[in-house]
């Protein structure tokens, strides 16, 4: 017996009763009623490009606002889906936006933060070495322990007895002579 044969003509405030009692065919009734409503609404937020991870996203959506609908705040529940699934699309515009600035922005920098722990070759002490020659004795320390060693600002500026913020100087100055030192 198909889904439709066993609920024939039901309105959404039956099927929503029948998801909230536990019935699971309900939610597949559901999902097909309300599928081309959600694939209009990612392709209306131009997210077309991540279509199937979006549209699991809004049958997501559309289980959670049928459990949560209540009739009794005069709203019908296309209306109250539709503004539930639209704020979440929003969110995850503002957050693909935001990631895509950052990125952005800061490649060079994320690129340059990232680093390996340890050495990566035998040449590595050499490497430290000419630093050594490059940076004042602070700038190297807060270099070796930041960057090297992954060390916490905070744990630096107690190890150092310097201020937080000398800390952050320090290791500005040390980036941009190291950048200077390998590009001339």
């Amino acid at each position: 017996m198909t889904i439709l044969n066993r609920y024939p003509r039901h309105n959404d405030y039956e099927i929503i009763g029948l998801i909230q009692e536990g019935d699971a065919d309900a939610v597949t009734l559901l999902a097909k009623k309300y599928g081309r409503m959600i694939a209009k609404k990612i392709h209306k937020f131009n997210l077309a490009y991540v279509f199937d991870d979006m549209y699991q996203e809004g049958l997501m959506v559309l289980y959670k606002s049928a459990i949560t609908f209540n009739p009794t705040f005069n709203k019908t529940f296309t209306r109250y889906f539709e503004m539930n699934y639209e704020r979440y699309l929003i969110t995850t515009v503002t957050h693909f936006r935001m990631r895509s600035e950052v990125e952005f922005l800061h490649k060079q920098d994320i690129h340059q933060s990232v680093h390996s722990v340890r050495e990566s070759s035998v040449y590595f002490p050499l490497h430290l070495k000419e630093l050594k020659n490059v940076l004042t004795d602070t700038e190297y320390r807060v270099y070796i322990l930041r960057e090297v060693k992954n060390v916490t600002v905070d744990a630096i500026a107690t190890e150092l007895a310097i201020p937080i913020k000398s800390v952050y100087n320090a290791l500005h100055r040390a980036k941009a002579k190291i950048r200077r030192y390998f590009q001339a």
